[in-house]
């Protein structure tokens, strides 16, 4: 009798192990694989004020500059990352300022990248008004965002110029739209080794590193996207 009761109760056992193996397989595949989450360190600043008392501030949305104010972002992500810059003038001219012409959007973990590169900064020129900054982190290439631009640098027609723009900020839109529901992306201040390092441009000034402002952002999802508003004045 003994003998029968442990035959059925282990059968129960092989059964119950079984149905929850099936279980688990069946959730898992009706639940989509999620990208991982993002972790990267970032800064956008900006050298404002008159020669002699420049200070180096972090550029926020809305940040008020003047002509001459020049302007770096650092990035340095800690797993592969796909990264877009892309910037409209007051005059409604977009262009990618990275990746550059010949370059990829590729970073890799632990690369610090400079943009423009440690020995160059963006300067404001005469042309007051809104400008924007588009940043897009992504873990995979936006093939339709690069296919986009690689048509629009091709177009001369000022009509054509700015149907094009149109379909690259609607792009931009919908890939911001697409990730809404994901949870908000946390960031947080680190303290850069080095602080305040100097960087020298061709003009022979010392410039401070903007990595001194940079901030640890984690985006859930693979996907990170920020608009920057520049009142230029």
């Amino acid at each position: 009798m003994l003998t029968i009761f442990r035959y059925l109760f282990q059968r129960c056992v092989w059964l119950f192990i079984f149905f929850c193996a099936v279980a688990a397989t069946a959730a898992h595949a009706q639940s989509p694989s999620q990208p991982g989450d993002m972790q990267f360190l970032f800064a956008f600043g900006a050298l404002t004020g008159p020669e002699g008392k420049q200070k180096v501030i972090a550029v926020q949305n809305e940040t008020p500059l003047r002509s001459g104010d020049r302007l770096k972002i650092f990035i340095e992500p800690k797993s592969a990352v796909h990264v877009y810059l892309l910037h409209l003038s007051a005059e409604g001219e977009i262009v990618f300022l990275y990746p550059g012409e010949g370059q990829s959007a590729s970073i890799l973990p632990g690369v610090a990248v400079y943009i423009p590169d440690v020995s160059r900064w963006f300067q404001l020129d005469t042309h007051t008004g809104q400008e924007k900054f588009y940043l897009l982190v992504s873990a995979h290439p936006l093939q339709r965002l690069e296919n986009l631009y690689a048509q629009h640098i091709t177009l001369k027609e000022k009509s054509e110029l700015q149907s094009s723009t149109d379909s690259i900020l609607n792009e931009i839109k919908q890939l911001r739209l697409k990730h809404r529901d994901l949870s908000a992306p946390a960031e947080k201040p680190v303290r850069i080794g080095g602080s305040l390092r100097g960087q020298k441009p061709k003009d022979g000034s010392i410039f401070p590193d903007v990595a001194s402002l940079a901030s640890e952002i984690s985006a859930p999802g693979g996907f990170y996207g920020r608009t920057f508003n520049i009142d230029h004045r």
